[in-house]
């Protein structure tokens, strides 16, 4: 082979070694990074995704994190009745966000445990005990924490002052305000959550069932129902808010970050807390029992809990209340004195007298029996509760009748069973608790006679004033 040849062909086969090491080369290159090794904390929530984004890069680049190899965070975020089964189903390590309700019925279903770490219970020390007489640690029989506070919360509602002056409507101060024929329009004025569909709704209607006492409780309930729009389904705590933000009625029933948000995106929104009918909420984080990874999960609550944790809940997409005040001296929290003004409000806001234990007894009956009465029957009651404002506004009925007839729209409802009558009291409500909870054949024929019942009710209604 002469020698030209010979350079022609190296030249060749360099150029070819040079393509092959450029192709390698960029392949390597747009390869996305290994994952890092380390540990994931597995998260049970019902806190939605923009708190997730918040914490979590912030909880993964703390000491907390980095001493443990904690590199990652897997959220899981059911509605509150399916969570029983799903920590049964499921290797999680902390339950976080659902209100205390949901949490003592995890510390009843022995599904949570006790914080006994050093590191976590030095921070629960720090936390106070009760905040406006309302509790904000859970303890065992041997005074140990098993689940704490990590953010407060009061109730109340949102209200758009645009479809307010739109509609000739007063800017409602209680909850009974909002069960008043006033808010009885063509278009539905008020925004409500489905019972079972979310727990801070349901938070509001068990105030409500204690403020007023059972019978007059389920009929304020009513009558804010007929003059509402019952939202359903995942997620509907947004769907009832934005209603409200979006100016398609004039109050949304909030709990209060939902209210505050609002406020700052549209200055025709102001979150409003009813004066002396409302109560603080501590909102719970806690361990789950029986986690392989007790200290990582009690690291992640140490941090949640500290004052550096707390301050994140001040972020502006965020706007919660934390449970710890010093938590206003940190960096971010010294950007925040409008949220620091409406804690302290908060805290000194005196409220009713709020049994948890007694919620705790009923809340399942609660949820299904305002979804057979008042979310599933939405068209009926309407039709009742419009019929009977109408037959008050036209002097057809005089006001103390009127006031008999709205009592007998809400009041619990009775129906036969077994050849006697059985009515939806509280002590019916608590003696079938726990089987509605767990039989869900049991559930939906309950479902089935309270519909009945309550559909007569109405229809019954609809007949005496047309």
């Amino acid at each position: 082979m002469s020698g030209v040849l010979k350079a022609h062909w190296r030249k060749i086969v360099v150029t070819v070694v040079l393509i092959v090491i450029a192709v390698a080369a960029s392949i390597v290159l747009t390869q996305p990074p290994p994952k890092p090794t380390g540990k994931t904390l597995e998260v049970i929530t019902r806190h939605d995704s923009s708190i997730w984004t918040i914490f979590e890069p912030a909880f993964l680049e703390s000491d907390y994190a980095k001493q443990l190899n904690i590199v990652d965070i897997k959220w899981i975020a059911p509605e509150a009745h399916l969570w029983r089964d799903t920590i049964k189903a499921t290797e999680l390590d902390v339950a976080w966000g659902g209100g205390p309700t949901l949490f003592d019925q995890l510390i009843r279903d022995g599904q949570i445990q006790a914080l006994e770490g050093t590191r976590v219970t030095s921070v629960v020390s720090e936390i106070p005990d009760s905040l406006g007489g309302a509790p904000m640690k859970r303890r065992d029989q041997q005074g140990r924490a098993v689940w704490v506070a990590a953010a407060i919360s009061s109730f109340g509602f949102t209200v758009n002052q645009g479809f307010l002056n739109r509609y000739s409507l007063p800017t409602p101060q209680r909850w009974e305000d909002l069960a008043d024929t006033t808010y009885l329009k063509p278009i539905r004025t008020i925004s409500m959550g489905n019972a079972k569909d979310t727990t801070s709704n349901t938070r509001i209607y068990t105030i409500i069932l204690q403020g007023f006492g059972w019978d007059k409780g389920w009929s304020i309930l009513t009558r804010m129902a007929g003059n509402a729009k019952i939202y359903s389904g995942a997620g509907i705590s947004v769907d009832v808010q934005s209603a409200s933000d979006m100016g398609e009625v004039g109050v949304a029933l909030s709990i209060d970050f939902y209210g505050y948000t609002s406020q700052l995106k549209n200055p025709d929104c102001k979150y409003i807390i009813p004066q002396g009918q409302s109560i603080i909420n501590g909102d719970p984080i806690a361990v789950i029992k029986g986690t392989k990874k007790q200290e990582e999960a009690e690291a992640f609550v140490a941090w949640v809990l500290s004052a550096e944790g707390q301050s994140f809940w001040l972020k502006p997409v965020v706007n919660r209340m934390p449970v710890r005040q010093d938590a206003f001296d940190t960096p971010l929290g010294k950007n925040r004195t409008d949220l620091k003004r409406l804690y302290t409000e908060t805290v000194q806001n005196i409220g009713i007298s709020f049994d948890d234990d007694l919620a705790l007894l009923y809340t399942d009956s609660v949820m299904y029996y305002f979804e057979s009465v008042l979310t599933d029957l939405q068209s009926e009651l309407r039709e009742a509760w419009s019929a009977l404002g109408k037959a008050k506004t036209e002097g057809r009925i005089s006001d103390s009748r009127f006031e008999e007839l709205a009592l007998s729209l809400g009041k619990p409802v009775s129906w036969s069973e077994g050849g006697a009558t059985q009515q939806f009291t509280l002590e019916y409500a608590k003696s079938i608790n726990n089987r509605l909870r767990d039989d869900s054949a049991f559930r939906e024929s309950m479902k089935s006679k309270w519909t009945s019942a309550a559909r007569a009710q109405y229809a019954e209604i609809l007949r005496t004033v047309s």
